[in-house]
């Protein structure tokens, strides 16, 4: 959940709250269904097949249409980089340090972890720090006004404009910063190789939806922190990120600046294992480290090129964010095909109902993807 509740979703949510304050909160609410059954699809998946959604598109659906989705997969990984080193270099520059240079040390560092296979002992540091990001922007919420009968009336509202070419680029910027493609091979293979058990179905689902509740609420947050910030004013800019944190006095910007590194680097560790899982299994070489290792060059080192070249961090990872939307589809398709068979599924597989809802779940994600191109038009 931390990982899901990266930069990228924290700048998603502020730009959101700026631009359309209680607006865009419906939409963070109503994310939580399709963000819970999408997740526990891909959770039940792991658990019940033992296998994770890229090694069961191969088993089941040929090397073709492995190969159909893990060029998505490998796209939507590039993707995720460029918006966490993006967001690690919004940081370094809050704290003052030199943004190449910091951006190399991070390349660096994450590269030792992926080569040295780091991966537990790198989260039990940065999980906990990460998380002060989420404490951080909780403890602003009760710094700032909440406009509860516009919060109620408006932002609670599915009456909203949809038709808004700003809206809906928003609208899909959100949905991609909540429903990211990694995330699916993360968790499918996150549970296989736990190796859990039918038993552990009920805790797991709970978890999920906890997991959904929590990131939203926060999601929810961050938009009426950016409304009190920006007030309405267009597009967030990097020297007033420090008032999010208004709690934090003179020190606000080296504590946004430190917990965006932070949670950065946390999502790169998740995002190199997400690939691991997903682009490698589809091509049926999930243990092949020099395979591993070259899928990790191909995608990380131009991302972290890409953003020390350019600037307008901001807008860089908000358009990394509203392209998830149509990417992702292919992901959801092999994955529900996959809960609804009980060969694969050994019994577990979702019934009419539950795919109903999940089908519902992906038709609300690929309609805002449609309605995000249009916005471009």
């Amino acid at each position: 959940m931390i990982a899901d509740v990266d930069v990228a979703s924290v700048v998603t949510g502020l730009q959101s709250g700026a631009t359309w304050g209680y607006s865009m909160v419906f939409i963070m609410v109503i994310l939580i269904f399709p963000l819970f059954i999408i997740q526990d699809a891909a959770g039940r998946l792991g658990i019940a097949s033992g296998g994770g959604l890229g090694s069961q598109i191969r088993e089941h659906f040929g090397k073709r249409a492995a190969i159909t989705a893990a060029i998505p997969m490998g796209i939507s990984d590039f993707l995720e980089y460029v918006a966490e080193y993006a967001g690690i270099a919004i940081g370094l520059s809050l704290i003052g340090f030199p943004i190449i240079l910091g951006l190399i040390a991070a390349f660096s560092i994450h590269t030792l972890i992926v080569v040295g296979r780091q991966y537990r002992q790198a989260e039990k540091v940065l999980i906990p720090l990460s998380f002060l990001l989420v404490i951080s922007i909780v403890s602003s919420i009760f710094v700032f006004h909440v406009d509860f009968k516009s919060l109620v009336f408006t932002g609670l509202s599915p009456l909203q404009p949809y038709g808004n070419p700003s809206y809906a680029y928003l609208l899909a910027a959100s949905v991609g910063a909540v429903v990211m493609p990694w995330m699916l091979y993360f968790h499918s293979g996150a549970d296989s190789r736990k190796q859990k058990q039918t038993c552990d179905l009920k805790n797991e689902r709970t978890e999920t939806l906890i997991g959904a509740v929590v990131s939203e609420a926060l999601m929810v947050i961050t938009v009426i922190v950016g409304l009190n910030v920006w007030h309405g004013g267009g597009t967030i800019n990097i020297n007033a990120l420090s008032k999010i944190l208004p709690v934090f006095g003179n020190y606000a910007s080296l504590v946004v600046g430190l917990t965006f590194i932070f949670a950065g680097f946390l999502a790169l560790i998740v995002v190199s294992l997400g690939s691991a899982w997903g682009v490698l299994e589809a091509a049926g070489r999930p243990n092949s480290r020099n395979s591993f290792l070259t899928i990790y060059a191909l995608e990380s080192l131009p991302a972290v090129i890409l953003v020390a070249t350019i600037s307008g961090y901001i807008k860089l990872m908000l358009n990394m964010m509203f392209i998830f939307p149509i990417v992702i589809i292919p992901s959801l398709f092999f994955l529900g095909k996959l809960v609804y068979r009980n060969d694969v599924m050994n019994g577990c597989h979702y019934k009419k109902k539950e795919m109903t809802l999940y089908w519902v779940a992906v038709i609300i994600i690929v309609i805002t993807g449609i309605l995000g191109l249009t916005s471009l038009i």
